[in-house]
């Protein structure tokens, strides 16, 4: 059966009479074949995560008026909480609806059209995602306390996770944690890609796995950036080599050209990427490499597409974050994830950011394992007196503590250094 509104109506049912099984429930909107039943789901769950109480009134109020008029208002909420004779059940209505809709996905994949690799790629990931839906989550608590007392009597190094590639960052975050989402925000030509560009670099230094999902700049430039950190080569001349480079240059070239050729990067720099196709991708990359850390890189949050429609473009952001946090989890690699400021830092004496600045936030900062946010005093004030040195503030960091640490940024390498190790003209200061 591809379609069960008793199953429906008796979840609904269930959530309104024991409002705890909200939280139980595992079922998410586009389960719900009925568009009333999917709305007042979606407003259950609202209403959850604001942590206020659960009853009628409050399904009312937060729902659209018109919308509820349609639905048939109180009388239909009032119907389901009847329907419902006990609650016991809910966890075989639940898998009745998750059941339902897979015999209709399953139907819908079967009907699209396999015309070239990557539609026969998104099928199979498609069909993987269903056969999850049915794994069993429970878990033996002692035998995780076993394994968690035999990781406690693992020596470790300083770094547990991808190495950052710099000293005193490293000591904050012990590099950076796979299952973790990093943010990574600032104002725009501050330097976050090219601080990314950084991390990638370091990473495959360090035999670490770097997917890198580019929304704004091609492959090409992204390249060339890399190319002008590791050899030092100075991007202006890169623009036109033939006309600016001498024959050191050229040598630093071949150099950073084979130092790249031997790094584990995969690069995808189509426009209007989704959620889905980021996971496909690093799904993919996680299979071929099963035991390698991973870093993924997102460039930038604001520019991947929804894949749903929603009224408001902060919940749009919030699903997009809380899926990235789910990968990084399931996946168990570290997901680097950049993003814009709003223009409010410029009105403010002290520009340096607040988490309130991220565009768009919604729950991004719910989301986020570790939040950094990048300030250059140069950047507004030329004649600074900490010229090429940008803050990186770790504002939040769920296990661990948060502060600021200082590196050097060569802004013509696009490039950062330790702050011992700055360079001007190739020349160490």
């Amino acid at each position: 059966m591809d379609v069960n509104l008793e199953a429906e109506q008796s979840v609904l049912g269930c959530m309104l009479v024991e409002t705890e099984l909200v939280k139980e429930c595992r079922l998410e909107p586009h389960h719900f074949y009925h568009p009333d039943h999917r709305h007042i789901f979606e407003t259950i769950k609202l209403i959850d995560a604001k942590n206020e109480p659960m009853d009628i009134v409050a399904v009312i109020t937060y729902m659209n008026p018109d919308k509820l008029k349609k639905m048939g208002g109180k009388a239909l909420l009032s119907k389901l909480i009847k329907s419902v004779a006990s609650t016991k059940p809910f966890k075989s209505y639940e898998k009745y609806v998750l059941n339902a809709y897979k015999i209709r996905r399953a139907k819908q994949l079967k009907e699209d059209d396999l015309n070239d690799v990557e539609s026969i790629t998104e099928l199979i990931r498609a069909l993987s995602e269903l056969e999850q839906d049915d794994v069993d989550d429970e878990y033996n608590h002692q035998e995780t306390i076993v394994e968690l007392h035999q990781d406690l009597e693992t020596e470790k190094r300083d770094i547990t996770g991808v190495d950052t590639g710099f000293r005193d960052l490293n000591k904050f975050l012990g590099g950076y944690q796979p299952g973790d989402l990093i943010i990574c925000a600032a104002r725009p030509s501050v330097g976050k890609t090219a601080k990314a560009l950084n991390h990638a670099i370091k990473a495959c230094e360090n035999d670490s796995v770097v997917p890198i999902f580019s929304l704004e700049m091609p492959k090409k430039q992204l390249l060339t950036r890399m190319m002008a950190a590791i050899g030092n080569i100075n991007s202006a001349k890169l623009r036109n080599p033939l006309r600016r480079f001498d024959e050191n240059d050229w040598k630093k070239l071949s150099i950073a050209e084979g130092m790249l050729s031997d790094m584990n990067l995969h690069i995808y720099d189509k426009s209007g990427q989704t959620i889905s196709f980021i996971r496909s991708k690093v799904r993919r990359i996680r299979k071929q490499y099963p035991d390698k850390q991973m870093l993924v890189i997102i460039d930038y949050l604001q520019l991947i597409r929804s894949e749903g429609r929603s009224e408001r473009r902060d919940l749009e952001i919030g699903e997009i974050t809380r899926s990235l946090k789910e990968m990084a989890r399931d996946l168990n690699v570290a997901v680097m994830l950049l993003s814009q400021l709003s223009r409010g830092v410029e009105s403010r004496q002290d520009k340096r950011p607040m988490m309130s600045d991220i565009r768009d936030s919604g729950s991004v900062e719910q989301d986020a394992d570790v939040i950094e946010f990048l300030y250059r005093d140069d950047y507004y004030d030329k004649s600074s007196d900490k010229p090429n040195v940008i803050e990186i503030i770790i504002a939040k960091q769920r296990n661990g503590p948060v502060g600021t640490v200082e590196l050097a940024f060569i802004k013509e390498y696009n490039k950062f250094l330790d702050l011992d190790y700055r360079y001007d003209n190739q020349r160490t200061i």
